[in-house]
């Protein structure tokens, strides 16, 4: 199965949520993954953490970037592309900011309709997945 993981930025993580979404990301790997997709983050996070684990675990990887910093043109793109190169997108959420966390706040995610987990545009993706007929997870932390 080819997988695309996506999620938050490495800001949005505690060193224990970061911990927590590593060994998600194990456990995922462990079933039959023959190639993760992601994003490439230059924000790190989730995107980078998974092509970490792969490397570890001899998966090839392919890393979608942003041509450039923007939504259109940029993300919306690559986010279309990690969709539409994978069997499955998960994305892995946190539920909330980390105290430290000094960027703009959301107490919803828009893209889920919940106040369940804050925004990320890995939910848009995930969600993308399941609108062109792929399967896709949203996993909370």
């Amino acid at each position: 199965m080819i997988l695309g993981i996506v999620g938050h930025e490495a800001k949005k993580f505690t060193a224990k949520t970061e911990q927590t979404c590593r060994e998600v990301i194990v456990h995922l790997l462990a079933h039959d993954v023959t190639c993760v997709v992601s994003g490439g983050c230059h924000l790190g996070g989730v995107d980078i953490y998974a092509v970490e684990e792969a490397k570890k675990l001899g998966i090839p990887f392919i890393e979608h970037r942003p041509v450039t910093l923007q939504w259109s043109g940029g993300y919306r793109e690559r986010n279309i592309k990690i969709a539409e190169d994978s069997d499955k997108v998960i994305c892995i959420v946190v539920k909330e900011y980390p105290q430290e966390y000094r960027g703009m706040r959301f107490n919803y995610c828009y893209h889920c309709g919940t106040d369940q987990h804050i925004k990320s545009g890995g939910c848009w993706t995930a969600r993308y997945a399941g609108k062109i007929g792929k399967q896709y997870e949203i996993i909370e932390l």
